[in-house]
């Protein structure tokens, strides 16, 4: 009787750390998943921040072309 409790509370044991293996096991890989997901959030954030500072590179360079064009006309109308 008492060694059947035992070998009870044995396989109660070791069905728990099966369970806590198989858990971990899935932690890890969702934790993988994680840091991929991540890394590629990072790179597409890079990509836009990128293409932001090109765009507004661009329409500072439009703002000066549309002051200087403004200064001709001034110019052209002072006369």
């Amino acid at each position: 009787m008492l060694f059947e409790e035992d070998d009870n509370k044995i396989k109660k044991l070791a069905l728990k750390i099966d369970e806590l293996l198989s858990k971990y096991q899935n932690l890890k890989e969702e934790n993988s998943t994680l840091k991929n997901e991540i890394l590629s959030l990072k790179a597409s954030n890079e990509a836009k921040d990128l293409h932001i500072k090109k765009l507004e590179e661009r329409v500072s360079s439009v703002e000066y072309e549309g002051d200087e064009l403004l200064n001709k006309i001034e110019e052209v109308l002072s006369r």
